[in-house]
Order: structure tokens, then sequence, then C-alpha cells
């Protein structure tokens, strides 16, 4: 691979210390073209189609599919447009459960992490009432209807009603998309490591929840959080998609934070 022969749907630009950049599930890396703009005159940045999304490819083996697919793509970017450097992470969402994979598996390659609600569910134990929510949300979206799907996924993120109230063609796109979001949620409970693994997580680490999204949520960041060393929490007047509804105020804390390290 050549810094001409990237896979499909990564993005760089910039120059300097490596930012990687790393989107929820059912959006694309243009969620943070914000971000994007307010880092490139300083870092190198690594903005990340995850597979699946925007212009990336499809999964090629769902049937075996899990994180390490996803981490192996980005290791494999990393190797070609910054070998061996010490890099941020951004993530939200399903990026930020990547990104946190990536964190413990790295720890000493982190200058810092950023993490807006990273749904790391299989953090969550076995047989407690959050984990079972995130294992029923998993199935109920995992279902042959995929504009229901879609309806069940985005209202519980955002509110009732949101899917209905968005352009049919975005509904479309999101139906279509619906399948990747079913494999996400395995690579999600995939994972084996722990939450005392995350204490290999030395570099300083920004958590950010919205002040309206879901219990589920919150009670997840929590734990995250308390399980981090070197951990500051911000909370934002937002839901879940707060870096995609108020990016200019998310975005800027983040440029900031990592301003700071």
């Amino acid at each position: 691979m050549t810094k001409n022969n990237l896979p499909n749907g990564v993005y760089i630009s910039g120059q300097g210390t490596p930012v990687v950049l790393l989107h929820s599930s059912l959006s694309s890396a243009k969620q943070w073209l914000l971000l994007v703009k307010l880092l490139e005159p300083n870092f190198l940045v690594i903005n990340v189609d995850i597979l699946g999304y925007g212009n990336a490819d499809k999964v090629s083996d769902e049937k075996n599919y899990n994180f390490d697919v996803e981490i192996e793509r980005i290791e494999k970017v990393l190797d070609c447009v910054a070998p061996n450097k010490p890099l941020h992470i951004v993530g939200h969402s399903c990026g930020g459960a990547i990104a946190l994979k990536l964190a413990v598996e790295q720890p000493e390659r982190l200058l810092s992490l950023s993490l807006y609600e990273p749904v790391a569910f299989h953090l969550l134990e076995q047989g407690s009432e959050a984990r079972t929510m995130s294992d029923e949300f998993a199935l109920k979206v995992d279902i042959d209807d995929k504009y229901l799907a879609a309806e069940i996924f985005t209202n519980f993120w955002n509110k009732s009603g949101f899917f209905r109230s968005l352009p049919q063609k975005m509904q479309a796109l999101m139906a279509r998309d619906m399948p990747k979001v079913s494999l996400d949620f395995k690579g999600l409970t995939a994972e084996n490591y722990s939450l005392n693994d995350l204490g290999q997580i030395q570099c300083r680490a920004l958590i950010m929840t919205g002040q309206y999204s879901p219990e589920l949520s919150h009670l997840l960041s929590s734990e995250i959080r308390a399980n981090l060393p070197n951990v500051e929490h911000k909370t934002f007047p937002t839901g879940h998609m707060g870096p995609v509804s108020h990016s200019e105020l998310i975005h800027s804390e983040i440029v900031e934070f990592i301003h700071q390290i």
C-alpha cells in the first residue's frame, strides 16, 4: 500500500502529528468535516469511513466479521502515512468503541483519546439490566424490514418520530445500511477486553456525553470513565448524535483538548 493507493473511504489532509477520526454507525467520515477543517492546519488528519459506510468497501466476510477487521485496515493506513508515529484518536459511538479497542491494544502509541459516548457494549456486565437492554436493542434492529430497523435504531439514539421526520432519500439510505449496523453490534459484543484493561490507557482521555442521550449510553460512558486513569468528562446540551447535530460545539471542544496535549 502506498499513499496513492489507500483503501476506499480513507481521507488524508494536513500535516504534522496524526489524528485518526472514526464516525458512528449509520454515518460516514463526512460527519467530521468541520473537525477536519479545524485540525488540518496543524495536524495530519486521517478521516476514515468505517467499512460498509460512505465510500468504504463492504465487509467481505460477514460470517467472521469482528473489529479486528476494522483495526487491521486502520493500522495498514497508519503504517503507510504515519509509520510508528504517536497519534491522537477521536471516536463517536461505534467509532468510539473501535477507537477504544485500538487504544487498549496500542496504549503506548496514544497521545490522547477523545470519545463521544463510545458504545462498547461488551463492557456491560453479562446479566445486568443495561447489558440485557443493549442485547435486546441489537435484536430489534436485526430484522428483515430494513426501514423499520432504521426507524427503531435512529429513534432510539435521537427521539420518537425522528426517522419519519427525515427526507425519504435519507430514510432509504439509512435503511440500506442497516445490515452493517447489525454487523457493528456483532463486532461490539465480540470483544473480550475488560474494564480493568482500560487501565493500560495512560494518555489523557476526554469522555463526552450528551445531556439528552439514552440512559444506556450514560451508564456505559460512566463505566468507561471510571476505569480510565487520566480522564476528563464534558457534558453538552445535546443527544447521542451531538457530534453531528452540534458539530460546532463538539468539534471545537475536541480541537481545544488535542491542542492541550
